[in-house]
């Protein structure tokens, strides 16, 4: 992520070069020039809702096709990418399967983006072959955030009580995660350069300065967003972020920036109470009489069922709580290998009849399409993806900061895809891409080190 080791590791010891694991970085001028405004076309998802970086992406794949084709000795595909194919080609053929064998030939909707773990062994390749070169692009990509933040933000608007839409997104619900993104990836890049090593001085200093400005705008940005889901995801992050500013900066400095960042959104919060309160105060005391009613003789169902009976409840609450039941209805009727594509031609004949199939919950979608087979194996790739980084991290391969900002802007998107689909965006597409493409590369630079200390 933020690290450019050249040709040392972070512990001052040499790096063997990666035989059997990858082949060497990209060589020349148009190559990896053209290699980098593609993986920056795939970072801007985040800024702007378009499907640049799925093209951007095909083409890394291509790319990574081809030198891997060219390559003489085969880079040896790790334990996570073998996971990521195995469950791509079960999706794949159980796809095909459907298609061919049943007489309305289902396509499903958005299915063919579960297939997404066959392009993250490729685009680890070529990760792998631009790792010098992402300490810049992470950068240009901040740069390119704060510029677009700025540009697009309506101050005046959101002062004025007005819903918003931030950054260039679809809807303000898109724009408000991609704001918590950026606001986690950003403090996680100062605080690299603060504690850690200044490869870079022109970087140090643009990570200090355009920071601050990217959260505080972002926090604006957030709130005339007005998604409650967001807020509520970034109430439950930020107690985890404080904690890793903590422990990452000496105590008293620590210390310092948890009293500044607590008391200005006191202040904050304070100053627009009664606009939360009008936005987010319906659902919240709905919410809470249907958790008291969960203890109820009839159970959880029964108290579902009269919460959206209820002229109280807010209808995007209603809304969703219809989808739900509607999608565990069907997970019900097919808990372990769940509907495949089919799903969609059985949505209609659920409980609740609504308009639109987007379930608003990201674990939802995996269980109604991919039950719990499908689940755990998504489980066991974030799982085993996470280890990897945490890895490359203890062996100082990538710095503790990179670490940080992957697990913590992993957690905040997995609190947004509660109450949101948003696996199925812009934004978590190419969320899975980048990450998981990471957390290869890095397996892939633990076992070059191992390799390298088995050999040496």
């Amino acid at each position: 992520m933020y690290s450019n080791p050249g040709k040392e590791g972070y512990a001052g010891r040499p790096v063997e070069p990666m035989d059997m694991v990858a082949p060497p970085e990209l060589k020349g001028v148009v190559v990896p020039f053209l290699a980098s405004c593609l993986w920056l076309l795939m970072m801007s998802a985040s800024l702007i809702e378009s499907y640049a970086y799925r093209y951007a992406g095909g083409l890394l794949v291509c790319l990574a096709l081809f030198r891997y084709w060219k390559t003489e000795r085969k880079p040896a595909i790790s334990r996570t990418g073998w996971i990521c194919l195995a469950w791509g080609g079960y999706a794949l053929m159980r796809f095909l399967a459907q298609f061919v064998l049943l007489s309305d030939h289902p396509l499903g909707d958005h299915d063919l983006l579960f297939l997404m773990p066959l392009a993250f062994p490729p685009l680890a390749l070529i990760f792998l072959q631009c790792w010098s070169q992402m300490e810049r692009l992470i950068t240009i990509h901040f740069i390119l955030a704060l510029a677009v933040l700025l540009f697009t933000t309506r101050f005046g608007a959101i002062f004025n009580g007005e819903t918003i839409r931030p950054l260039i997104q679809h809807n303000q619900i898109h724009g408000a995660v991609c704001c918590g993104i950026l606001m986690i990836g950003s403090i996680l890049w100062m605080l690299h350069y603060r504690t850690g090593e200044r490869s870079s001085p022109w970087m140090a200093a643009s990570a200090s300065i355009i920071c601050p400005l990217i959260v505080a705008v972002c926090l604006v940005a957030v709130y005339g967003a007005k998604s409650k889901g967001v807020w509520l995801s970034l109430g439950l992050t930020f107690p985890f972020v404080i904690l890793v500013i903590m422990r990452l900066l000496k105590f008293q400095k620590g210390l310092l920036a948890l009293a500044v960042i607590v008391g200005l959104l006191a202040i904050g919060i304070y100053g627009v109470r009664d606009n939360i309160d009008r936005t987010a105060g319906p659902t919240f005391s709905s919410t809470m009489a249907m958790l008291e009613s969960f203890g109820g003789h009839d159970g959880v169902s029964s108290a579902v069922a009269q919460t959206i009976k209820d002229g109280a409840t807010p209808i995007s609450m209603d809304e969703r709580l219809q989808l739900w039941s509607n999608a565990w209805q069907l997970f019900s009727m097919a808990p372990l290998f769940g509907w495949g594509s089919e799903w969609l031609t059985l949505w209609p004949r659920t409980h609740y009849q609504v308009n639109y199939t987007i379930m608003h919950n990201g674990y939802l979608e995996i269980l109604v399409r991919y039950g719990v087979v499908g689940f755990v194996a998504f489980a066991a790739m974030l799982v085993s993806s996470c280890i990897s980084v945490y890895r490359a991290a203890c062996f100082r391969i990538i710095p503790a900061t990179a670490f940080n900002a992957y697990w913590l802007i992993l957690l905040f998107f997995g609190f947004t895809i509660l109450s949101n689909s948003n696996n199925r965006l812009a934004i978590g597409e190419s969320l899975a891409l980048l990450s998981s493409a990471f957390a290869l590369a890095c397996e892939a630079k633990v076992l070059s080190v191992n390799g390298s200390k088995k050999t040496g």
